[in-house]
């Protein structure tokens, strides 16, 4: 995932052009949210006078909106859904026309397009991460949005948690984009076949000891009884995250830097415990206990992970909690080839020093929002506000409930093919406002309840990694491809039994000569800051939001 392996969604972005907007909102000298030329009424979409001491009518609303979610069907019934839910909530008519983003290969060319001149620019636009976002905000292009959230977007406020929006924020006191789609806090589970458990007579592990001995017992004690030795412990894409129940275990994070207890930060590859794990992995390894696999970039394939999984010879995973639905297609198949198999979700595994945690989300959006100054701030911001109710979500992403879909006890089951659901686009507006809590109806109550739990689970850890705010960091993005393939090279021949263990001892020296000392140094110095930006954020968030939610 990036994040995103648990719905299609949608996205929105244009608004009509405000002739008379200044759309002044520039880091240091915007006075507003952008609305001064549809106040003054200079462009055709503000109100006309309506004539002495009466109300203006209120003009048709066009909105122009970059999708790059779903089946990007132009026309089709979501769009015209979204319109009357709009028309509802907005009180004038909405013309809603999508701008299709082109495949990912050709995303950011196509964004730099659009976002280059006033009359081509969305007036929301959905962007990735991407580094020119500061131009726009430098050059006003992107708007202000924090006064048209005051007024029109509630339902925004609430829905996203502080901390998401200090990742959003901007030092001056400004929001200049909004979180399209922020994953669950927690949305990766360790996973065990509950069948081979019980018929090896072992318990549901709770320690490290533990589940090494129950994957042990997985790969070697003929769990599926045909007589054979083909059975894994563990398997998983190759990834770190796959081996979460090692290093997590022991509050160990070697793609990130992590807090020390001296309030130090430090790279998360080179903690001496990391050692402990290798020896462990290449452990199982040799003993054939982990799939051989997961070693291999070849199986950075969710499509060969899923089928590995389907095929109920792996007795464990670090997997998605989105396996649990029962709708969900690797579950149906595993079902389908092992009637009689049940994998569990299990709490997260504790180390020697009683430590757990799952992986946390960091809490900032992989995707993005931003109102250009090719509309009006506050008449886009109720549009999204109205796409991030639950009844609206659920429209545009599933139809209509008895029409498209039914609910049977709490479980989501669509009536129609994903043919037809294409032809509806349901799923073009994915990505704007994705919401992750019950408004998504595809989670049955019971897996709902999983992500919901999951926020304490993965606690200990998110306190642990650090997340930087800053978009710019220029040593990290001068030396971190390097330091990563030799960090690769090394782990996984550790773990694969190619390079000896003692091997590790090298890996602070050569992190060190490969420019990890100016990584080192930016890291600490954007940390420092940070932390300083966050106290002016409390402040600034209890007198501009929380009044307002």
């Amino acid at each position: 995932m990036k994040k995103t392996t648990m719905l299609l969604s949608a996205t929105m972005a244009m608004a009509l052009l405000a002739a008379g907007c200044s759309g002044g909102n520039g880091n240091g000298n915007g006075n507003g949210g952008g609305n001064e030329g549809a106040a003054a009424g200079t462009d055709n979409n503000a109100q006309n006078a309506a004539g002495s001491g009466g109300e203006a009518p209120k003009e048709p609303f066009t909105i122009k909106m970059a999708l790059m979610a779903g089946p990007k069907t132009p026309d089709s019934w979501a769009e015209k859904a979204l319109e009357g839910e709009l028309e509802k909530s907005m009180g004038r008519k909405v013309d809603v026309q999508p701008i299709f983003l082109p495949d990912w290969s050709e995303l950011n060319t196509k964004i730099n397009l659009l976002m280059s001149a006033k009359d081509t620019r969305p007036g929301i636009l959905w962007t990735g991460d991407t580094k020119e976002y500061t131009k726009w905000v430098d050059a006003g292009i992107a708007q202000d949005v924090t006064p048209s959230l005051q007024k029109y977007g509630k339902e925004i406020l609430d829905y996203y948690r502080k901390d998401t929006l200090f990742y959003h924020w901007d030092k001056s006191g400004k929001i200049f984009r909004i979180p399209g789609d922020v994953p669950e806090a927690s949305y990766m589970t360790t996973i065990v076949r509950k069948d081979w458990l019980d018929k090896l007579g072992l318990q549901v592990p709770k320690t490290l000891d533990e589940y090494v001995e129950v994957l042990r017992a997985f790969a070697n004690g003929d769990p599926d009884g045909n007589g054979k030795k083909d059975t894994y412990g563990i398997s998983g894409d190759n990834y770190y995250r796959s081996l979460a129940p090692f290093f997590y275990a022991n509050g160990l994070d070697v793609e990130n830097f992590v807090k020390n207890a001296d309030g130090s930060i430090q790279f998360g590859a080179l903690d001496p415990k990391v050692k402990d794990v290798l020896k462990l992995l290449s452990e199982l390894y040799k003993e054939g206990v982990m799939d051989p696999r997961m070693t291999t970039s070849a199986n950075n394939d969710d499509n060969k992970v899923n089928d590995i999984y389907a095929s109920g010879k792996v007795g464990s995973f670090y997997r998605w909690v989105d396996y649990f639905n029962p709708g969900n297609s690797v579950n149906i198949s595993f079902k389908k080839l092992n009637p009689d198999g049940e994998y569990i979700s299990i709490a997260p595994i504790q180390g020697p020093d009683g430590f757990s945690s799952d992986l946390p989300d960091p809490g900032i959006g992989w995707c993005y929002l931003v109102v250009t100054d090719a509309t009006d701030v506050d008449s886009a911001v109720q549009v999204l506000n109205t796409m991030a109710t639950p009844e609206v979500f659920k429209t545009i992403t599933f139809g209509n409930e008895g029409e498209h879909y039914k609910m049977d006890g709490g479980i989501f089951t669509p009536t129609i093919q994903p043919e037809e659901g294409s032809k509806l686009g349901l799923g073009n507006f994915g990505w704007y406002i994705q919401r992750k809590d019950a408004a998504n109806i595809k989670n049955t109550p019971e897996v709902t309840k999983m992500f919901e739990d999951k926020i304490a689970t993965s606690q200990p850890m998110r306190d642990k990694i650090v997340v930087f705010k800053a978009i710019d960091r220029p040593e990290w993005d001068r030396y971190s491809a390097d330091i990563k393939k030799v960090r690769d090279e090394l782990f996984w021949g550790i773990i694969t039994g190619k390079t000896p263990l003692d091997a590790f001892d090298k890996w602070p020296a050569q992190y060190e000569k490969l420019g990890g000392k100016k990584i080192d140094e930016e890291a600490a110095g954007l940390f420092e800051k940070q932390q300083a930006e966050h106290v002016e954020y409390d402040k600034w968030y209890e007198e501009n939001i929380t009044p307002y939610k």
